[in-house]
């Protein structure tokens, strides 16, 4: 995933997530947002922009994670942060952390070293890189310190398949000076052979017979981790099916890697029910959305009760799902209606009125000019132009920055009251946010 800030100095990051890895995920999270908050001075508002690469910041700090191994249950990330002041680097880290998935214990590479024996690293790598060509050494004109800790050598440790020791450093480590760049030796297995701490030894051992990675169970695609206090999201929602119009847009939707929230009517399922039974089967979110497109506050609540009963009762046998949000007809809600659905009413904050215009020309740009980070997109997979017009607005809304979620990834973290209203997920008047 990337994701870049607003502004003259933006931050922009680039990480890799694991399906199904809950606690890993998490992690890389809260490291982000601590990165994100600290440059932002408070709290990261997600922006919707193109991110631009790492590579070309002149003024800013770029975020690169990259997971560097897997084997057995462990995850080699590293954390690379860079800052550029006038088109020269004035900061620079690198961390390589190891986490074992079932303990969710973490171990940095500074653990893999005999804590009596960082010194000898320190010589070795110091005489490793007085054999590098000498562009390698000329130490940058920024200011740097005199010296450099070996906690702070040791950052970025791992093992070659072949069990060689690589340390990467961005100082030298006889003077502490800035590097140019990024350099990395590989250190012989047997000269470094004791100088590796007991966990060391043990992950040493695991890259070298090639371990295979036992990978946790994998989210389905149309739940995939994505925090959207991070990035910029927006959900496609789509009333009132399902009919052939929803099988068209099931084309389209799987031909961009896109998934979204169907609020189905009861009443329509029960008449296409294998239409249900696909948008299920590929991975969308099926919600409520009455049994027959009644205005809710014009019921008793009974009557309210019978209407989501009776849709929940029809979605559920058609395609095995319990729909977990309701969508009332027209967005007409009251009290009432609130104490009467048993689930959270999901409305809008984006009303495309592609109902009206039935014109792509007309609901496309509007959607455009209304979407923020966080929106919930109203449209009706009912009509023809509707479904004509999907493609290009996904390539318009994923070329502005956004990601495209479900309801489920969109409010992931926030727990959502039966009964009470949710339009968007932020900090704008009328959202809601889990931080």
């Amino acid at each position: 995933m990337t994701t870049r800030t607003a502004g003259a100095t933006p931050t922009v990051a680039t990480w890799q997530y694991i399906s199904g890895a809950k606690a890993f995920n998490s992690k890389l999270d809260a490291h982000l947002l601590s990165i994100f908050d600290a440059r932002a001075g408070g709290r990261h508002q997600p922006a919707a922009l193109p991110a631009t690469p790492a590579a070309l910041l002149a003024d800013g700090v770029s975020v690169t994670h990259e997971i560097v191994l897997a084997t057995g249950s462990v995850i080699g990330s590293r954390f690379v942060k860079t800052t550029m002041d006038g088109g020269l680097r004035s900061a620079h880290s690198n961390e390589i952390t190891y986490e074992d998935l079932n303990t969710g214990g973490v171990t940095g590479s500074v653990s893999l070293i005999k804590p009596a024996l960082t010194g000898t690293v320190r010589s070795l790598v110091a005489q490793a890189i007085r054999s590098l060509p000498a562009p390698a050494l000329n130490p940058t004109p920024l200011p740097t310190p005199s010296s450099v800790s070996d906690a702070e050598l040791l950052t970025a440790v791992a093992f070659t398949s072949g069990g060689n020791l690589s340390v990467t450093i961005h100082r030298d480590p006889v003077t502490g000076a800035a590097l140019p760049d990024s350099v990395t030796v590989n250190l012989n297995a047997q000269s470094t052979d004791e100088v590796v701490s007991p966990a060391g030894q043990a992950l040493r051992t695991a890259v070298i017979t090639g371990a295979p990675f036992t990978a946790p169970q994998p989210t389905p695609a149309g739940l995939a981790h994505i925090n959207c206090d991070l990035v910029a999201c927006a959900a496609l929602t789509y009333d009132d099916g399902p009919n052939a119009q929803t099988t068209r847009l099931l084309a389209v939707l799987e031909k961009h890697r896109v998934f979204a929230t169907f609020f189905q009517q009861g009443g329509y399922v029960r008449a296409n029910p294998g239409v249900a039974k696909a948008v299920a089967a590929a991975g969308h979110t099926i919600a409520n959305h009455s049994m027959s497109h009644a205005y809710l506050t014009k019921l008793s609540p009974a009557s309210i009760g019978s209407e989501v009963k009776g849709a929940q009762n029809a979605i559920e046998k058609a395609t095995g799902v319990v729909p977990a949000y309701l969508r009332p007809p027209y967005g007409a809600t009251n009290q009432t209606v609130a104490a009467s659905v048993g689930l959270p009413q999901v409305l809008w904050d984006v009303d495309s009125m592609d109902w009206q215009s039935k014109n792509k020309a007309v609901f496309l740009p509007r959607i455009m000019s209304l979407v923020k980070p966080g929106s919930i997109i109203l449209q009706h997979d009912v009509h023809s132009s509707t479904v004509d017009g999907q493609a290009e607005l996904i390539a318009q809304l994923k070329g502005k920055g956004f990601y495209l979620v479900t309801l489920p990834q969109l409010f992931a973290g926030i727990d959502l009251k039966p009964g009470a209203s949710y339009k968007c997920r932020g900090t704008a008047p009328g959202c809601v946010s889990e931080r």
